[in-house]
Parts: structure tokens; C-alpha cells; sequence
């Protein structure tokens, strides 16, 4: 049986391991953030491992939401599939 469940138990689907997205804002985002940083390493070497520490928890939070909206995402489309299969 090669369905969906199947596919998602055996690890055939692995959501968070898909690569970020290839859109020019991304893309453009992602240089604005690079270039930000070594901005702020030119003007504040010094602050490098605070704003090592600072990045760090950004890309925790970032984390940490994208698990809590995955999580959203799937109950509010099982809860559609389960309304759709309701009878009247």
C-alpha cells in the first residue's frame, strides 16, 4: 500500500526537511539579513558572540513557531477533512 500514511510513517515525508523557499523576496530577504550582519561585525567586532547569542534565539523562535503552525496547519485540516465526511 503506497498511500499518504504509509509514505509519512516509513519517513518518505518529511516536512521541515524541504529546502527553503526559491523566491526572489526570499532570496533578497536572506541577502538583506547576510549583509546586515556583517554590517554590524564591521562597525562592533566586539559583539560578535552577543550577536552569535542573538541569532541563536532568533533561529530557536523561528523554530519553535513554524512547529506550533505546522502542528495548527494539520489539526485544521484534519478537522476539514472530518467536517467534510460529516453526514447531515
Amino acid at each position: 500500500m503506497n498511500n499518504i500514511i504509509n509514505k509519512l510513517y516509513y519517513g518518505e515525508i518529511i516536512p521541515c526537511e524541504k529546502p527553503a523557499p526559491n523566491t526572489e523576496k526570499y532570496i533578497k530577504t536572506r541577502e538583506t539579513i547576510c549583509s546586515t550582519e556583517e554590517q554590524l561585525l564591521e562597525q562592533f567586532p566586539d559583539c560578535k558572540e552577543l550577536l552569535d547569542t542573538y541569532t541563536d534565539a532568533l533561529h530557536i523562535e523561528a523554530q519553535l513557531e513554524c512547529e506550533a503552525d505546522f502542528e495548527r496547519g494539520f489539526r485544521l485540516g484534519a478537522a476539514i477533512m472530518l467536517a467534510i465526511t460529516e453526514t447531515e
